[in-house]
């Protein structure tokens, strides 16, 4: 880092630095008033089963949020523990549509009607719906562990399920029941647990009690006992190992539901027809059974169906190794150490795949430690929207850069056409443009002061959920924010639209593939759920079968440039101090330009935001002695579209450009512009005709295009006036907002 201390003019850099870092980050946009949210689930028993673990998991995380509130049915003998902090209400199995339907009009009163069903019956749902409630099953097996058939959801208009699999079955299923006229929207939420809690002595503990050898080779299964599981598969494959080794098993469970007994003497059976008893035990139900994992080497799961097994991702998140049956959802969350096994595969094979496993470690899953409870928040938030005309705007921020210009010239050419309020992700560096919205009557608000995506998403799905908004319309969003939103409202009418400044945004949605898996929501599915992306330029669009194309407009400027050949020339540069504005390169093409064309000064219109600090200390080193001499650097500069007819020539690089606001301001202006070739700068400069285009930006290209201009006053004249009828015709503000408004009118009335 170059210290400014270091520099021969140390006082015009420090005024310099001064400038360009003079942000306003105090008068930011108000925070959402969003007090904690009524949160509700409901589920049958707090049995101790993969299903309910989910739900207490998630309880237990989000009750320092939110209220939680869980409806609990029946009752049985052994249950999990309720969490602290989690209203309870039990409805002891009696009377329950009547004791459901009042809960209902409770629900409701609280302000959130969604509430997430787990292994309830459509009847015990509609209980809860006459109440006013909005229930949502939840299913969390596959098809044959469903407990009715699938017509009982043939009425929801959204279902979440555990696991891909799982989603396609529900799909599938009402489409064949005959759901296909009110067809369902099944949303994946996945649990990722995190690493269970081990005690260092969990090994020898555990061993001891259950009369193995510590030296033993043991293989553990956890679940509790019934069909599905298949125990009697893994006695075989016991037996087939007995065959090479001595080896023992643990089956950490007992017998739950209807079938739980006959599985159970279906297994003990097996045991004494294969003569494994003694290498097998059966301690029962464990609570927290994840706290026995250090006692086996290796996981068996030969279960013939899964919605997706807690207890084999308990085991990954402990960097356990699984073999496992390669039935439903196992497999789609991948981990170091997990073997699928088909379910035909024959017992020696299953024996080498256990034998092989147990010598490994696996290591840490790289999904651990992601906060899969955060979606199923998130799910319990998306309350049916009220109906209206609303157009809710999502954005990063309101710095003082081209793209928030652009939003901030749309929002007032539209206020009084369209009902638009603007909620903003992060802080911004200046309070010009949310001072300019608030003085028109825009509403604008900020969704969080945290950087946390999940924050922002729930804060967004909130101000939705309930509210006239029809349209929600993301311009220049992170794009973790972008996905959650989308994947939360997907069962809505609530239209999405994406304003993209083309490759680079396409490119930050590349880059989040880890986080697609984890949310189990991907590029390609974002696309399909959006009513429409918009292109800025002309380019391809990925996954995107709803394309337009909506250029930027910039308003007419009060003043144009119209004398040219003045002295001494004076070049500008309109936007943030930063690497993607290339300005070390202009700096140096400017120095260039001053040895062919004496006198020339430079001109920075815009500030460095902290985040740049470094880089614009290091402009402010190159200009050296001719800071304030030469070089001005103007910092923040909010009235720069009024100022640029006082200088001769716009310098504009950048890469992966959308539409440059900078280039259509200088031609608004009548201001030549040296621009280069990068995304849709191409339509903004006609090369020749309405500025001039140059293929790369290494300074001698830069310097000899700026020479030319500032050395033939009639091209620069000619290109100013082409310029200016350019932007007039394809680029005007009105231009702008009239395929906007138009946009929003489609989408919310495609008919």
């Amino acid at each position: 880092m170059i210290q400014i201390a270091d520099h021969p003019r140390v006082d015009a850099a420090a005024r310099s630095l001064a400038r360009a870092l003079a942000l306003d980050e105090s008068d930011q946009p108000p925070l959402l008033d969003l007090p904690p949210a009524d949160v509700n689930a409901a589920l049958g028993t707090l049995a101790l089963g993969g299903a309910e673990r989910i739900v207490l998991d998630w309880a237990a995380r989000t009750a320092a949020r939110h209220r939680v509130r869980l409806v609990v049915l029946r009752e049985v003998p052994d249950e999990w523990p309720a969490p602290p902090g989690v209203e309870v209400i039990r409805l002891h199995g009696v009377a329950l549509e009547e004791k459901l339907a009042a809960l209902g009009a409770v629900i409701v009163a609280g302000g959130n009607p969604v509430v997430l069903c787990h292994l309830l019956t459509a009847a015990e749902r509609d209980a809860l719906a006459r109440g006013g409630a909005c229930p949502v099953p939840v299913l969390h097996n596959a098809e044959p562990g469903w407990i009715e058939p699938a017509a009982a959801l043939a009425g929801a208009r959204r279902t979440i399920a555990v696991s891909e699999a799982a989603a396609a079955e529900i799909l599938a299923a009402t489409a064949e029941a005959g759901a296909a006229r009110n067809p369902t929207t099944c949303s994946v939420i996945r649990h990722l647990p995190a690493a269970p809690p081990i005690a260092p002595e969990a090994r020898a503990y555990w061993r001891e009690r259950w009369a193995l050898p510590q030296d033993a080779l043991v293989i553990g299964m956890i679940g509790g006992v019934k069909p599905q599981k298949a125990y009697p598969r893994a006695l075989r494959i016991l037996a087939a190992l007995l065959a090479r080794r001595a080896v023992s098993l643990v089956i950490v469970g007992g017998p739950v539901g209807r079938d739980g007994a006959l599985a159970w003497q279906a297994l003990l059976a097996q045991a004494r027809r294969l003569g494994v008893e003694p290498y097998v035990r059966l301690p029962g139900s464990v609570r927290d059974a994840a706290r026995c994992l250090p006692a086996f080497d290796v996981v068996l799961n030969t279960s013939r169906y899964e919605g997706l097994s807690v207890a084999t991702l308990e085991a990954l998140a402990a960097r356990q190794p699984v073999v496992a049956s390669r039935v439903g959802g196992q497999g789609e969350v991948a981990a170091p150490g997990l073997v699928l096994q088909p379910v035909e595969t024959s017992d020696t094979e299953w024996a080498d795949a256990v034998l092989a496993g147990a010598t490994q470690r696996p290591a840490r899953p790289d999904w651990l430690g992601f906060p899969s409870h955060r979606l199923w928040t998130l799910g319990h938030l998306a309350a049916p929207p009220a109906p209206g005309p609303g157009v809710l705007v999502v954005t990063a921020n309101l710095n003082a850069g081209g793209a928030q210009r652009s939003l901030v010239n749309l929002a007032l050419a539209l206020a009084g056409r369209v009902p638009i309020e603007i909620a903003v992700t992060g802080r911004s560096s200046s309070g010009a443009f949310a001072s300019t919205l608030r003085n028109a009557g825009i509403p604008v608000v900020r969704t969080s002061d945290s950087r946390d995506c999940f924050d922002h998403a729930e804060a967004l799905v909130r101000r939705v959920a309930g509210s006239p908004i029809a349209v929600v319309c993301f311009w220049n969003v992170d794009a973790k924010v972008k996905l959650l939103v989308a994947k939360t409202l997907e069962w809505t009418p609530v239209k999405l639209i994406d304003v993209s400044p083309g490759a680079f945004a396409f490119e930050e949605m590349t880059a989040t593939g880890d986080f697609q898996r984890w949310i189990a929501f991907s590029a390609a599915q974002y696309a399909a759920r959006l009513d429409r992306l918009v292109l800025k330029y002309h380019a391809p669009a990925p996954h995107a079968p709803r394309t337009v194309v909506i250029p930027n407009g910039v308003p007419a400027p009060h003043r144009w440039k119209t004398r040219f050949g003045a002295q001494p020339p004076r070049l500008v540069v309109n936007g943030r101090i930063a690497p993607s504005k290339f300005l070390l390169e202009i700096l140096a093409a400017w120095h260039v330009v001053r040895a062919r064309v004496p006198g020339a000064e430079l001109h920075v219109l815009g500030p460095a935001e902290t985040r740049h600090r470094d880089y614009a200390g290091r402009v402010l080193a190159a200009a050296g002695d001719d800071l304030d001499r030469g070089v001005f650097v103007h910092g923040a500069t909010p009235d720069a579209p009024e100022r640029l007819a006082d200088y001769d020539v716009a310098v504009v690089l950048g890469e992966s450009q959308g539409c440059p606001n900078a280039v259509l301001e200088a031609l608004a202006a009548g201001v030549p512009v040296v621009a280069n070739d990068s995304g849709g700068t191409r339509e903004l400069i006609l090369d020749g005709r309405t500025g001039l285009l140059i293929r790369q930006r290494h300074p001698e290209v830069v310097a000899a295009a700026v020479t030319r201009l500032l050395e033939d006053p009639d091209l620069a004249r000619t290109l100013s006036e082409a310029g200016r009828v350019h932007v007039a015709r394809a680029f005007s503000m009105t231009t702008m907002a009239r395929a906007y408004q138009t946009l929003f009118a489609e989408v919310k009335d495609p008919c």
